[in-house]
Formats: C-alpha cells, structure tokens, sequence
C-alpha cells in the first residue's frame, strides 16, 4: 500500500471511530507500529489529526470526548495510576475528578480501601459503586456532553461545602508559563473550585498534555502538589522550582 492510501485510510478511520490505537491499527492495516506512528507524526504536522500518546484522536480546539480518550494510551495510564496508588490510598476522602486517566485510576484503586470517593465524573462513581467500604459521593450539576463530567453553578455550590484529604485532578493542557488550562469556560471555574476543596492536590498527567496550552486557565501549576507523569518533560526544572513533587516512571 502506498503511503498517500495508507495515510487517506487512517484519516477515514479516524473520522469514523473518532480515534485509533497504534498497536491495534498497525495489526489491522498489515504495518508496523514505526510506519504508522511516522504516519501519524507527518498527518499531526498537517494538522489533520492530534497525536496523543499511543495513537491518535480527530483535531479540535476542543477536547476529544471521553469515550475515545478512555483506550488511547491506557496502559500507560494504567502505570501512572499504579505508580500512585499507595500515595492515594493514605487518604480517606478522596475527590476524584473527570478524565479518562482518572477513570483508569479508579479502576486501579484496591477493593480493601475504606473511605469515601467524590467526584464529578458518573463513570467513575458507578465503577467506584461496586466497592463495598466506599462511600461514593456524585456531585450534582450540568453534564458537559464531551469531557462526561459535572459542571456549573449547581456543582460550585456543592464543591464549597466539601473538604477532602485528597483532589485527584484531571488536566488535559499544563504549561510552566500559562498554568494548567482547558478549552471550557464552566469546566475552568469547577476544577478551580475542586482544587480549593483539598487539602492535597494531584494530577496524573501524560507526556504529550505538557507544554499544551487552552482557552481557559484554571491555575497556576503550583496549585499542584504532585504530579505523576511517564518520562521525564522538558519543563521539570521550572516544576520543581515551584514546590511540586514530580514523580517519573520509565
């Protein structure tokens, strides 16, 4: 197959499934995984797609929606959260926030845990349902149809009533200079809240979320206490230098 078929077949499969996976898709279309991430890195360059870390997902000043997110670059995402997981689970209420790394991250949580589970994201309170010690908590509000999680007036009002031991905070878009940013408004303002809510904050963050920049700003970086990430980013000096705690796996 040449390339210019092969890369308008990954472009028609990317319109149609929203996202694809590199190991699965380099199976599917007899290539291997090298040939297709070079695929992938010379369509990104042409804007046509967005590269994400283990695939690649439809271009949109926006965020791609939940369901896609969730499968691409799971395990690592799995290898975050399991990196954490002991740090985590020294806490007993734990606001969990939405994302498809947190939702992976709730799934790695041990059914022993005792304690209490807060979050705005529904998938992540049904999988959190199933634990018998878990008291689960869904903050009401508005569902932002895309990122699948709670949002506005009614769920600010409910986040001032909250004090937890831990915030587990989803952020798609974190520069040193800019902050931790997004591309919605009403999301911008509830996660600010959020992270007033903990008396710790921490983010699973994978590598190609760093030096991204959105419309919004949520805050400053130094509003994260820990940061758990795969590699180590080009601007780990400057996150140190801020008081985070960076954690790298390999």
């Amino acid at each position: 197959m040449m390339k210019a078929e092969r890369q308008a077949q990954i472009l028609r499969a990317i319109e149609t499934n929203g996202r694809i996976v590199v190991t699965d898709y380099a199976k599917h279309i007899g290539v291997t995984e090298a040939t297709l991430r070079k695929d992938l890195q010379e369509l990104d360059d042409m804007g046509a797609v967005q590269r994400v870390h283990g695939g690649a997902i439809k271009p949109d000043t926006e965020l791609a929606r939940f369901e896609n997110r969730v499968d691409v670059g799971a395990d690592v995402k799995k290898r975050l959260a399991a990196t954490a997981m002991d740090e985590i689970c020294e806490n007993r209420v734990v606001f969990i926030d939405g994302g498809s790394t947190n939702y992976l991250a709730a799934q790695t949580f041990p059914h022993d845990w005792e304690g209490t589970v807060i979050t705005n994201s529904p998938a992540v309170a049904l999988w959190m349902s199933d634990y018998n010690k878990v008291e689960v908590n869904m903050l009401p509000g508005t569902m932002n149809h895309k990122s699948k999680e709670t949002v506005g007036s009614t769920a600010l009002t409910a986040i001032k009533q909250l004090h937890c031991d831990l915030v587990l905070l989803g952020v798609s878009s974190i520069d040193a200079e800019h902050g931790i940013t997004t591309p919605y408004l009403e999301s911008a303002e509830t996660k600010r809240a959020i992270i007033s809510a903990g008396v710790k904050v921490m983010s699973l963050i994978t590598p190609e979320k760093f030096k991204r920049i959105s419309t919004y700003r949520i805050a400053g970086c130094d509003a994260l206490d820990v940061i758990v990430t795969l590699g180590t980013p080009d601007c780990i000096d400057a996150l140190t230098a801020m008081g985070i705690a960076v954690r790298s796996i390999n």
